[in-house]
């Protein structure tokens, strides 16, 4: 096989494998929310940090793939979290199954209905998730002293 090949194979490979973390995690997140009933985004800083440990640790991209793969799997798993949470007061609001609203509503409203619900506060959240990921994911202690 190619190097080439391959290594496009292994980037897709961690491309599917970070979604799947994304939302893993974004189902995860939504459960102290269901819980409290509200939103916390702030949980965005420990998900992007557990997230950036699984990707160094688990999926094992040096470098900036790395980082980017974290980076992503954390903004999946927000709006993952975000949608799911739209599902959850659909759900209660219609007296319909969580399932249900979900099938209903569909991906297109869900993923409208969770822009809409985000303040720009939450926003900075996600993206400070996603950075603490990122740097995260990085290898400690390489290329930052010379001798």
């Amino acid at each position: 096989m190619p190097e080439r090949l391959r290594r496009l194979l292994n980037l897709l490979f961690g491309l599917l494998s970070s979604a799947m973390f994304g939302l893993a995690a974004g189902a995860f997140w939504v459960l102290p929310t269901l819980f409290t009933g509200r939103s916390i985004p702030a949980l965005a800083l420990p998900i992007g940090w557990l997230l950036g440990i699984t990707v160094r640790r688990w999926l094992r991209y040096d470098g900036w793939t790395g980082a980017a793969l974290a980076a992503l799997a954390t903004l999946v798993a927000a709006i993952y979290a975000a949608c799911l949470t739209v599902g959850a007061m659909l759900s209660g609001a219609m007296s319909i199954g969580f399932a249900q609203a979900l099938v209903d509503a569909g991906t297109d409203m869900l993923l409208e209905l969770a822009r809409l619900a985000q303040g720009p506060s939450d926003i900075a959240l996600y993206i400070a998730g996603a950075l603490l990921a990122a740097m995260t994911a990085l290898p400690v202690g390489r290329g930052l002293h010379r001798s």
